[in-house]
């Protein structure tokens, strides 16, 4: 069978139902509007053999863009740029081999390797060679954000990665700025995102406080597991929940005056596309400050229990809070914008990519330890 030659292949797993899949859809969407020719491969990794969700529609609609062309596993294909998705669907194996090749390859990290409790999730030497045997592709990392390049690089020089992150894009149409805020009396508060349970902080206390509902502000959650939260023994007084699915997200963001958005210690947040998503809309963002690495200057950062003091300070200056909303949108735009892709793919295509161990934020004698750990787990079964 000839190989079929295209300008990218994009390949991951449809079932991921939550960013994952919306960063594919996002690149892909952008990819095509380019008029570039794509094949696409949908793969299936034990990663996911759990999961009770169908595929993803929004990657399953990927195939009616123009320029998309869906590729068979197994069938030979070729292109100048290939991107992966997702270290965990290579680290765990794919059902069928694809013969592919690419000039320049990308395994796009969407998670990194380390869990909060410095336990190692993925193995990325192994995860790379995995790839290779299964695709036939040399990859590199392409960490989605800052926070998954510092943990990856402690597997340097093993590992290639990019010289520059290839974080999640977005298109501004979709999240258009919503109306102006802060204009009555009071204020909304909100977030939204699926109903994850380390998407939220630890503690009673701290969910009670990360949005405070009062008489001057209102709750709105798009996305809660509330019997979890309630079963912690957090009261969600005066919340207004709405079931996932339910509003669109760019509606919801647009109900709101300000955006929270704090989550459990046992958490690492590779990215948060939500974030993003309400900065495009003109939101004002308070956030955990273990985000600051990725957002820096576009939100204000504060604990879980301090945002009661962070919202009256917002509040005490509402045409500043204001201001800051519209720089912060902009700044999301120059570098999370659709209009970003055509440089980032230009520089990609001249990227030797690097192996140098700049900032690493494990050691390499602790990351081999952690590696060591890993790899018992799997062999006592504690692993899947």
């Amino acid at each position: 069978m000839s190989a079929a030659d295209f300008d990218i292949i994009v390949v991951g797993d449809a079932r991921f139902q939550g960013g994952t899949t919306a960063a594919m859809a996002a690149d892909v969407a952008a990819f095509s509007r380019l008029g570039a020719r794509i094949g696409l491969l949908f793969v299936r990794s034990p990663f996911l053999e759990d999961d009770e969700d169908p595929p993803n529609p929004a990657a399953l609609a990927l195939a009616d863009l123009d320029g998309v062309e869906m590729l068979a596993p197994g069938q030979p294909a070729r292109a100048r740029l290939a991107f992966l998705h997702h270290p965990m669907v290579f680290f765990r194996g794919i059902e069928t081999r694809s013969p592919l090749r690419a000039d320049q390859t990308v395994l796009v990290a969407h998670h990194p390797p380390f869990r909060a409790d410095g336990s190692l999730e993925y193995d990325p030497v192994s995860t790379a060679r995995r790839a290779r045997a299964a695709l036939g592709l040399s990859v590199r990392f392409g960490p989605i954000s800052g926070t998954v390049r510092r943990q990856l690089e402690s597997f340097a020089p093993f590992i290639r990665l990019t010289g520059e992150d290839w974080p999640n894009i977005f298109d501004i149409g979709r999240w258009s700025r919503g109306p102006e805020i802060l204009t009555g009396p009071g204020a909304v508060i909100g977030r939204h995102g699926r109903a994850d349970l380390l998407k939220w902080p630890a503690t009673a206390a701290e969910i009670d406080a990360c949005l405070p509902a009062s008489d001057a502000l209102r709750v709105r959650v798009l996305g809660c597991p509330q019997s979890h939260l309630r079963a912690r023994g957090a009261r969600l007084d005066g919340w207004e929940v709405v079931d996932f699915g339910t509003e669109d997200p760019s509606a919801f963001l647009h109900s709101l005056d300000i955006f929270a958005y704090h989550y459990h210690p046992n958490w690492v947040e590779g990215f948060g596309r939500t974030v993003i998503e309400a900065a495009l809309s003109g939101r004002p963002c308070l956030l955990d400050p273990r985000l600051e690495p990725t957002f820096g200057p576009m939100a204000l950062y504060c604990s879980a229990t301090e945002v009661k003091a962070a919202v009256e300070q917002m509040l005490s200056d509402r045409a500043g809070t204001r201001r800051r909303a519209i720089e912060a949108r902009e700044i999301a735009q120059r570098r999370f914008g659709t209009d970003s892709l055509r440089p980032r793919l230009a520089a990609l295509q001249n990227d030797p990519g690097t192996r140098a161990r700049r900032e690493a934020s494990i050691p390499p004698t602790v990351a081999l330890r952690k590696l060591a750990g890993l790899y018992r787990r799997r062999t006592a079964g504690l692993e899947g």
